[in-house]
């Protein structure tokens, strides 16, 4: 991996949230880092997060077949991957430098300066990187990870970084109630508030985000002897209280460059077409069991996906592609947030230029927890759970996070509607009905375009198991190297790795054309 000493200047122009547009990594010396403030800092490291998030989800959205391609034989379809390219490579970017020393010269600032506040940021920032990256690609650089005497480093065991991950949250949790002890302040602080545009400055936010990482790592090693349904559930009644602490960044919206990945200005959908498996869950043939499309099964279903000029709703079978894109009364249309003929131009839910860039949500951690209680047996607390994540699920959707609000105002979908859903076929009535299948299918329904990595997570963990996702088909013609197995990681950065850091990734057996069929740790027993 290259040496990442970068450090940022020009930040006096950072406008209000340079948080949708690449971060700036300009430095007089990279040897030599200048001392830079706290404040400054956070704003585009946090734009960092999002830019991982949205730049690969559209890779392994095909792999959790939230979406796919509208051509045929798409590599990433066939859960393949795109070789000598940094093509989902943009979370390994994002933990290494948008994050990297960047966090560390915020160390550094809050170190001398006494920010504690700022120190629990910092170490909440490193637990959502090494979690994420751990997840996505198994083995991570940790130990030697910022070490400016290196020019190669060595990968450390998964394990290792999944602790890693934990150990910060614990200095985070740490690091904020100090704050609050020295200064009694529990809510909105103003130092903190000067470079913080996801929570603008509520440290009572700041921990309860570092508790969702706590409880996504604990229900990832759900396969384990060592699991605990207790911690999970623990975890999560101490993080989110609603969608108003919903973990998001803000996107400006003042040109391509800070807009929103999913609105029409920056139309990055455009080559993409809804999955034939969330118009199923979304239509009534999944969940409510119905043998025929039914368009108001799901009130969700007009604000998430696009119909056809016939009124139906179609998806892609990977790897297919639309195969009636040369009948234009049937081909699937583009998604809201793209620009091209056959796609609407006004946004909704998440596809609007400012819509914010979504990290965590209130429903999908107590679907986390549902699952977590289904699994150890108390079938009641699983299902209070699982309400709670479809009701609020309903709420999401209907009021998206948007400009400088956490929560929008939209009211997409009416009480009237969210209810009929609440109370009809597609929503178990008695926790004696409720499935495994419901828990984790909402839950995919409740990351729909923000967070396929965390959908494709739990597709892993019950290995592609058809009756839990039963909209989910193997794709009928997987990647050449994949020798008839399915993806489970995805390879390290090109640009850094498979250049400049070969012999470590000889080590971990990375230079197999296979590779990334390997099991990761977290879904082993």
């Amino acid at each position: 991996m290259k040496k990442f000493i970068y450090t940022l200047s020009a930040l006096l122009t950072l406008n209000m949230v340079s948080s949708c547009k690449k971060f700036v990594d300009i430095n007089t010396n990279p040897n030599a880092p200048t001392s830079v403030d706290a404040a400054s800092l956070l704003p585009p490291i946090e734009a960092g997060m999002a830019r991982g998030i949205w730049y690969d989800s559209r890779y392994i959205g095909q792999y959790a077949q939230i979406w796919g391609s509208s051509g045929a034989n798409n590599v990433w379809d066939e859960e393949g991957y795109a070789p000598g390219t940094d093509s989902n490579g943009e979370m390994w970017r994002t933990i290494y430098f948008s994050l990297g020393q960047n966090v560390t010269l915020m160390m550094a600032d809050a170190t001398a300066h006494n920010k504690l506040e700022y120190l629990g940021v910092c170490y909440a920032l490193r637990a959502w990187g090494w979690q994420n990256g751990a997840d996505i690609y198994n083995y991570m650089i940790v130990n030697e990870a910022y070490d400016p005497t290196k020019l190669t480093f060595d990968y450390d065991p998964p394990q290792a970084v999944y602790a890693e991950a934990v150990k910060d949250c614990r200095l985070a949790l740490q690091y904020f109630n100090q704050a609050i002890k020295t200064d009694g302040i529990n809510g909105v602080s103003a130092t903190l508030a000067k470079g913080d545009y996801m929570y603008y400055g509520d440290r009572s936010k700041w921990i309860k985000f570092v508790y969702s990482i706590l409880a996504q790592n604990a229900l990832h090693f759900s396969n384990k002897s060592t699991f605990s349904a207790d911690s999970v559930a623990k975890f999560v009644d101490l993080s989110f209280a609603s969608n108003a602490d919903n973990a998001s960044v803000q996107c400006t919206a003042t040109g391509s460059t800070d807009a929103n990945f999913w609105g029409p200005t920056r139309g990055n959908l455009a080559s993409f077409r809804q999955s034939d498996y969330i118009v199923k869950l979304l239509d009534g043939r999944i969940l409510a069991g119905t043998a025929a499309q039914d368009t108001l099964a799901d009130p969700r279903l007009p604000l998430l996906l696009n119909r056809s000029k016939d009124r139906a709703y179609r998806g892609v079978i990977p790897p297919l592609g639309d195969i009636n894109s040369a009948d234009a009364n049937t081909l699937i249309p583009a998604f809201a947030g793209a620009t091209t003929a056959n796609a609407a131009t006004t946004g909704k839910y998440l596809f609007n230029d400012n819509s914010r860039g979504v990290l965590m949500t209130y429903p999908v951690l107590q679907f986390m927890k549902a699952e977590a209680l289904y699994k150890k047996g108390d079938m009641s607390g699983a299902y209070t759970a699982y309400i709670n994540g479809v009701t609020k699920a309903l709420d999401f959707a209907s009021n998206p996070p948007i400009g400088s609000s956490l929560t929008g105002t939209q009211n997409y979908i009416s009480a009237a509607a969210q209810n009929k859903y609440l109370t009809g076929p597609s929503v178990r009535q008695l926790s004696a009905t409720l499935k495994l299948s419901d828990i984790l299918q909402q839950k995919f329904i409740a990351l729909f375009l923000w967070n396929p990595i965390e959908a494709w997570s739990d597709e892993r963990r019950y290995g592609y198991d058809a009756t839990i996702f039963q909209g989910f088909i193997k794709p009928g013609t997987l990647y050449p190297d994949n020798a008839g197995k399915q993806v489970y990681v995805v390879r390290p950065r090109y640009n850094s790795e498979y250049i400049w850091n070969v012999p470590a990734l000889q080590a971990i057996g990375a230079l197999a054309p296979d590779y990334h069929t390997t099991k990761p740790y977290f879904i082993l027993p």
